[in-house]
């Protein structure tokens, strides 16, 4: 499960201008009146009335301005437009402009359209921060180094692989809308999976998610009944993410003999378990499989962080291992895009087979596509041509260059380095000295407590992904622990 990032990509500036044409025909009371930017507003005309049809124009626009339908300093339609759209003569409506600029409602300029005074006070609409417009979001230059597991590395949206893939979707049409996915971008992800894990997948068991959240989610409206258990130690976004179920702890190395806390499932990250990021071995796995078939509990595998490992062996995926051995246990693998892609792109699967399978189908069905087909045509191409793959190996190279860094900086007071994380075990007052220490100096690194179910033996310290950021930057981030834990040492 990767925790999520800001999304900084820039959106459209609040009053950019819009395509539009003005709306034909007669306007009705109620129907909406066409700016000279496209912005459609109401407005009210009634002919069978004796008020004058100038008079009636000036009443409704001053109404639009006071409920700041209308603000200052924004346009109203030019006389021409505003004539035939309401089916009026234009000295109606240059009439009406007249009067609202003796009363300083409007204000004219030449070869431009009559636009809202911009010096009227505000009424209590605008007044009201909601009614406001937000800020446009601007990209900010990274002023800390983030070693915390799921956050880190370099931007992808900035990648030239990956924007030739966005631009090209645009570009692209993507066929009739598949609530379960565009078959095109199921069989890229099948493809990836053979490629980069050695998995078998039949294309038609892949459901497309917006990350591995959505897919949890999507599991448990299926039905799945009973208790969850969560490995004990384990990430605490998996916990966070089923805050609404009851929760057991497990310790998968000594699985309980019976299922006594009635559980329905069980949720594991077998290819990167906290905090250490050491790989579960084959014999447990398949323990685990013989255990939750004995006792009817699903296996929910997340593959988190699985591309990430540079070593040569690959374990098998707990999913392929019970489907390539005919294993009876149910298992359910869900990936994601969000730890190579951020989260700011929200893509991820769910695979699943036999009833399971269908259950999760119709139930996606019924809600619809997980995201947009365009960003499916997108993640189809980037994958189908090796962008991802490129960008995995990148990673692995980067781990490569931080062990050595790590290897190179020397002895740091209570570091246990066993697998993708460093971990440095303190006391709790320490560990809570060491974060607050390193944030102040722009070092941001995740809690090991945060691992443990509250009513276990909880360990402290803090857990470093070493290979988020670039080797100069990782070792001075590494001295700087150093020199913190030994000024701790000395008091």
């Amino acid at each position: 499960m990767s925790p999520t990032q800001p999304a900084d990509e820039p959106i459209a500036q609040p009053g950019t201008p819009l395509p539009g044409t003005p709306l034909p025909g007669t306007a009705q009371p109620g129907t909406a009146l066409s700016r000279a930017d496209g912005i459609a507003l109401p407005i009210d005309i009634d002919r069978d009335v004796s008020t004058p049809l100038p008079d009636q124009v000036v009443a409704e626009i001053r109404r639009l301005i006071a409920a700041g339908a209308v603000r200052p300093g924004e346009p109203v339609p030019s006389s021409r437009r505003l004539a035939a759209h309401l089916d009026v003569s234009r000295g109606t409506v240059e009439a009406a402009y007249a009067q609202l600029v003796v009363e300083g409602f409007l204000i004219t300029a030449e070869r431009s359209a009559p636009r809202v005074n911009p010096e009227l006070p505000s009424t209590p609409r605008t007044r009201n921060p909601r009614m406001r417009p937000p800020d446009a979001p601007r990209r900010r230059l990274r002023s800390f180094v983030d070693l915390r597991p799921g956050f880190g590395g370099d931007n992808p949206l900035q990648e030239p692989a990956f924007r030739k893939a966005w631009r090209d979707s645009l570009d692209t049409d993507p066929g009739p809308i598949d609530p379960l996915g565009q078959s095109r971008t199921r069989w890229a992800i099948a493809d990836h999976l053979r490629l980069t894990r050695g998995m078998s997948v039949d294309p038609d068991d892949i459901i497309l998610t917006s990350g591995s959240r959505d897919g949890l989610r999507l599991l448990f409206t299926t039905g799945v009944e009973g208790a969850v258990a969560v490995e004990n130690p384990g990430f605490p976004g998996l916990r966070q993410a089923m805050s609404d179920r009851v929760l057991a702890p497990l310790d998968t190395a000594h699985l309980p003999i019976d299922n006594s806390d009635h559980l329905g499932a069980v949720v594991v990250t077998p290819n990167h378990q906290f905090p250490h990021g050491t790989t579960m071995p084959i014999d447990r796995r398949v323990k685990l499989l013989e255990w939750a078939a004995a006792a009817g509990v699903i296996v929910i595998e997340d593959d988190y962080d699985s591309e990430a490992r540079y070593a040569r062996t690959v374990v098998p995926t707990l999913y392929d291992l019970a489907v390539s051995t005919d294993a009876p246990a149910q298992v359910v693998h869900i990936g994601t895009f969000s730890t190579l892609l951020t989260s700011a792109v929200s893509t991820g699967y769910i695979i699943a087979h036999g009833d399971l399978g269908d259950r999760l189908a119709a139930m996606r069905t019924a809600l619809g596509p997980a995201f947009s087909p365009v960003m499916q045509t997108a993640i189809a191409s980037y994958l189908s041509s090796g962008g991802l793959r490129r960008r995995i190996s990148r990673g692995r190279r980067r781990l490569r260059t931080a062990e050595a860094v790590v290897a190179d900086v020397g002895e740091i007071p209570g570091l246990v380095h066993e697998g993708r994380t460093l971990v440095i075990e303190t006391s709790a007052a320490t560990a809570a000295g060491l974060r607050n220490d390193l944030a102040e100096k722009g070092i941001l690194v995740a809690s090991l407590a945060a691992g443990w179910s509250a009513d276990s033996d909880v360990r402290h310290g803090i857990v470093i992904a070493h290979s988020n950021v670039e080797a100069a930057a990782l070792r001075q981030a590494l001295e700087t622990v150093q020199s913190l834990l030994g000024e701790a040492d000395e008091e």
